[in-house]
């Protein structure tokens, strides 16, 4: 005899059971949100509703789900390099590396925040430093660059750091690393330089002839008539000469 199988029953939630599960999920979501982590070297800023709440240390930080939005500075020490062709007091063109090391004060995160954003590299510091590179070297002709380097870097680096101070930048060093003149002025300083080794071949050389030819008048002005004499007979030969007039061989004298 024939028997039906009975299908299975699905199990039935209440209205109740599907709310508390809800309930649980969205309590476990806001928990995982809750907690975030600031790493070594970093600042969290912290942003409720979009102002300024507070600034988290490194470790494991607490926050308001949806309320909160953190923001992560780091305080790290940064390396910044600019490039850039600058002019000297003779309307020279230099082109110059510049390197600056520098990090954020971190009791002054949260204002640099407020005042720069997450990116005062670009809305400070490099306009700043390339401002201040610029104004500096345009003070010195282009042939005493090189040997006023170091002085220029200084000057650079007070500078830069009394234009900063007060903003939160903590200046570590400032030094131009490398620098390149034009072609038209190295092919300058190229030819200036073989014009004046000319000019000093030319005045050695003339100061030599100068020496030999006081020389040569003092060593004339020394030969008495008894010298050239005995000069003349250490040169003889000993021969007579064939043909002669007077009673005396030339230059000698015989008693």
């Amino acid at each position: 005899m024939y028997q039906q199988q009975s299908k299975p029953i699905a199990p039935k939630f209440s209205t109740g059971t599907i709310i508390t599960g809800v309930i649980i999920a969205i309590v476990l979501i806001a928990l995982s949100t809750c907690f975030y982590t600031v790493d070594t070297g970093e600042r969290g800023v912290v942003l409720r509703f979009g102002s300024l709440s507070s600034v988290a240390s490194e470790g494991l930080n607490i926050r308001i789900p949806i309320a909160d939005d953190v923001k992560i500075m780091s305080i790290r020490d940064k390396n910044l390099t600019i490039h850039t062709e600058v002019s000297s007091s003779d309307i020279q063109t230099i082109t110059v590396d510049v390197a600056l090391v520098y990090s954020l004060d971190p009791s002054e995160v949260g204002r640099i925040f407020q005042t720069y954003g997450e990116n005062i590299e670009n809305t400070l510091i490099r306009p700043t430093l390339s401002e201040k590179v610029n104004a500096v070297i345009a003070e010195y002709p282009i042939e005493r660059f090189v040997e006023k380097r170091a002085e220029i870097s200084d000057k650079i680096n007070t500078s830069f750091s009394e234009q900063v101070a007060g903003t939160g930048i903590k200046v570590k060093s400032l030094l131009i690393t490398s620098h390149d003149f034009s072609d038209d002025f190295n092919k300058a300083i190229e030819d200036k330089k073989i014009a004046e080794q000319g000019a000093l071949t030319a005045k050695f050389t003339l100061e030599r002839m100068k020496l030999e030819a006081e020389a040569q008048k003092v060593k004339q002005a020394s030969l008495s008539p008894l010298v050239l004499q005995e000069m003349a007979i250490n040169k003889w030969n000993g021969q007579l000469p064939q043909y002669f007039s007077g009673e005396q061989l030339p230059f000698l004298t015989i008693k």
